[in-house]
């Protein structure tokens, strides 16, 4: 009555590659395609990862920027009411 489990992955996740995707031609079904498969005119030497590179920012810097942040809004909210 009971089968014996099969082996392997399921959908195939080992054999996933991005640089298959690109090539596909149904690509843009992939969500993250656009940065993880890039193609085209448009990706050719640029950085299409630049808002992870800039992470040079310290914990002090980043509090401050949303304080300020929070601040223009609740200077923002107060000048509509």
């Amino acid at each position: 009555m009971f089968e014996p489990v099969r082996g392997g992955t399921r959908g195939g996740q080992a054999e996933f590659k991005w640089t298959d995707v690109a090539q596909d031609k149904d690509r843009e079904n992939y969500l993250g395609h656009s940065i993880n498969a890039p193609t085209g005119r448009w990706q050719k030497n640029k950085d299409i990862h630049w808002y992870q590179r800039d992470a040079k920012q310290t914990e002090a810097e980043r509090q401050e920027e949303i304080r300020k942040i929070k601040e223009a809004e609740a200077e923002a909210i107060a000048a509509a009411l």
